[in-house]
């Protein structure tokens, strides 16, 4: 993670002072293992697939993600802290230990989300999830419906959720249908090298525009490639994982420190930071969006 916050530029964002402090995000996904990064910081844990209880992670994706997105470091001397290192977060189980999962799961955790967003005081959603576009799910247009109902409401509750853009590329039209809305921040992968003469690195797995409503996704690019997270077996350990469920949780870091530095900042006007603090890779828009994320350009300008 030391290498992803100088590839993005976050000196400037630290220099302020932000550390995602009480800034509330919610992760769905396959849990979140007690790692002593995430100190006091777990706000709660909801399990949609089995309704069990006490926190736990029997796939070791979800405390991963949560690490890049808020691990404070502590168990690496600062080298491994997450983006945001003081955001709180929120944990709903959605998927198994072979980070497999169903609708009914998805749908029951974002009806928990609106009904809890003012308890918790939520202001992100992070889902780091894939979704192919060949999927029984794609096929039933009800639910499909339903999900960007889901997804138009949180938007109107002023709930930023970010999407991963899936491992299913480099075909065109291969994002995850979460990442289909415009009331989403879709997130490719790309490796984060951007010198020459690796500036158009892109991964190849990483899910491809336009979305199958003709929209122009992903929205940006974040480094997702062999980074270092939280484990889910030892409270001190660390392990690598590399897609784009890794570059999803950077940019929800982003996300939470905009907030805290102006925490009545509109949901739009939060997408719109997002997508225009990137730097142009030259890639086709199908592949990075409006760009790399970059931390500079999103801290170095006033909000309107």
């Amino acid at each position: 993670m030391d290498r992803v916050r100088e590839q993005l530029h976050m000196s400037m964002a630290y220099k302020m002072g932000l550390t995602g402090r009480n800034v509330n995000v919610c992760v769905l996904d396959t849990g979140i293992f007690p790692h002593v990064d995430f100190e006091d910081r777990l706000l709660d844990f909801v399990d949609f697939t089995k309704g069990g209880r006490g926190c736990y992670d029997d796939s070791g994706h979800g405390t991963h993600v949560c690490g890049i997105l808020a691990g404070s470091g502590r168990a690496s001397g600062g080298r491994y802290q997450g983006i945001a290192p003081e955001a709180e977060i929120i944990v709903g189980k959605i998927l198994d230990d072979k980070g497999k999962g169903n609708v009914e799961e998805l749908f029951s955790s974002l009806e928990w989300i609106l009904k809890y967003k003012s308890k918790y005081k939520i202001r992100i959603v992070n889902i780091s999830i894939g979704i192919p576009e060949k999927s029984d799910f794609v096929e039933n247009m009800e639910k499909r419906t339903l999900l960007r109902d889901y997804m138009e409401k949180l938007y109107t509750e002023g709930v930023l959720v970010v999407t991963a853009a899936g491992n299913f590329g480099p075909a065109k039209n291969s994002l995850s249908i979460l990442g289909e809305s415009t009331r989403t921040i879709c997130v490719g992968c790309h490796d984060g090298n951007i010198s020459f003469p690796h500036r158009k690195r892109c991964e190849n797995y990483s899910g491809r525009g336009p979305s199958v409503f003709s929209l122009r996704k992903p929205d940006v690019v974040a480094p997702g490639t062999e980074i270092v997270s939280c484990s889910h077996r030892n409270a001190f350990g660390y392990v690598k994982k590399s897609g784009t469920s890794m570059a999803c949780p950077i940019v929800s870091g982003l996300g939470a420190l905009l907030i805290e530095r102006y925490p009545h900042i509109h949901v739009d006007e939060l997408m719109n930071r997002l997508r225009r603090g990137t730097l142009d890779l030259g890639e086709a828009w199908t592949k990075q969006g409006y760009g790399m994320i970059d931390g500079e350009r999103i801290f170095g300008k006033t909000v309107s």
